[in-house]
């Protein structure tokens, strides 16, 4: 019974994957060629908001020993923490121009309070569940890591979605820098930022648990969405 229970979840998450990956290479196919663009304005927030918890739903979702009830709650904490701080770094980010550098939202994303989308939180929640799920895929024996060590290269793993990203997010009319221009101190406060967030995961045991293999692949499909608005 357990053995039919697990090929049904297998495959399904086989079939998430697989659109996963179908949805944003179409988007990135459609920017090319410059179709549907208006769907894809509207659709860009929710696309993000609902990508992040889909990835959180499923890793609440699973039946392993090691999750339990306590470690839900402490997962949903954490999550919440992510979502509102790094919407509230990210409003201190436009205001002050400090943290990031000079830059400012547009209006592709949508909803927005103080200039700031909704579905930011949301999508460093997503980045930093996608990136843990690659530490943990290339690393084997994450959890006998160093914390130190483990949060770098998470971090690091964000770096470097961003470095893709940007050019890319900027051509979307996501954000856009002033001088047009992306200054080091973004990258630089990328990864202080992440640091601290996996640091705090870590010390609340968050990712003591694999996350599900949709989190791995999310983090591959986004980049080839964003490399394929890039080539355009």
């Amino acid at each position: 019974m357990n053995s039919v229970s697990d090929t049904i979840k297998q495959n399904s998450e086989n079939i998430l994957i697989g659109l996963t990956y179908f949805l944003l290479f179409c988007g990135g196919l459609w920017h090319i060629l410059g179709v549907f663009q208006s769907l894809m304005r509207i659709l860009a927030a929710p696309l993000l908001m609902g990508l992040a918890i889909m990835i959180a739903v499923i890793h609440l979702k699973n039946d392993s020993g090691t999750i339990t009830k306590q470690w839900r709650i402490t997962f949903c904490v954490w999550s919440l923490i992510v979502i509102v701080l790094s919407f509230m770094i990210e409003w201190a980010g436009v205001e002050t121009g400090v943290i990031f550098g000079i830059y400012r939202y547009g209006d592709t994303l949508q909803p927005q309070i103080l200039d700031v989308p909704v579905a930011i939180g949301f999508a460093w929640l997503c980045m930093l569940l996608t990136s843990t799920a690659v530490v943990q895929s290339l690393t084997g024996h994450w959890h006998k890591i160093s914390p130190v060590i483990l949060a770098a290269l998470i971090s690091f793993a964000m770096v470097l979605f961003d470095v893709v990203m940007e050019p890319a997010a900027v051509k979307l009319s996501y954000w856009t820098w002033i001088g047009d221009h992306i200054p080091i101190r973004n990258y630089i406060a990328w990864f202080v930022i992440s640091y601290l967030f996996s640091m705090l995961g870590i010390a609340m045991g968050i990712f003591r648990n694999r996350l599900p293999r949709i989190a791995f692949h999310a983090y591959w499909a986004q980049l080839i969405y964003f490399a394929m608005v890039i080539i355009k």
